[in-house]
């Protein structure tokens, strides 16, 4: 009998000295100065950016591609449906979509934008196309759907509900572009 409880807290003893080990080491580790090689390339990049000669800076401005030279990151053929401001449809906010820094409804009657789509599966701000239903028209995600609606589900934003209708269900090609 006095041989099994020695057994016992011998294990205990060991399974508690392991575990403050584990524990002390990873306190030591993140405590101690990390060694990280510098790269020369990305500190003269950076320099670059800086740099106060005006024909520099304009060729860094003039670097970043228009949507209409960008190539899509990705194509995709996506499930949408169309929703309209309608608190049936959404909330009890239903001009806010998930990014509450725009009213969408605002931005039609002042504007007339109508670019805004809801999607799961797409970060906020990200930029589509649908070529075979608008051409060249930029849609931007600035919505959620259900989350019964996986990936490869949107919903176009329409002023009307019976627009919205009148869209109904289409499978169609979606180009994304990120940020």
């Amino acid at each position: 009998m006095k041989l099994f409880f020695k057994k016992r807290l011998n294990r205990q003893v060991f399974e508690v000295s392991i575990s403050l080990v584990v524990i002390l080491s990873f306190f030591v580790n993140t405590l101690l100065p990390q060694i990280v090689e510098a790269q020369p390339s990305y500190f003269s990049a950076i320099s670059n950016i800086f740099a106060k000669d005006s024909q520099e800076d304009a060729v860094l401005a003039n670097s970043f591609p228009d949507m209409d030279e960008a190539e899509p990151r990705y194509v995709v053929l996506a499930v949408m449906t169309a929703y309209s401001s309608e608190a049936a449809q959404t909330d009890n906010t239903p001009c806010i979509p998930a990014d509450s820094s725009y009213n969408l409804c605002e931005h039609y009657e002042q504007d007339g934008e109508q670019n805004t789509i809801a999607t799961n599966f797409l970060p906020m701000g990200t930029k589509v196309r649908f070529p075979d239903l608008y051409g060249d028209k930029i849609f931007i995600v600035r919505d959620r759907m259900n989350a019964r609606y996986g990936n490869g589900r949107g919903d176009i934003w329409m002023p009307t509900k019976a627009e919205a209708k009148i869209f109904g269900v289409k499978r169609v090609k979606m180009e994304i572009y990120y940020r």
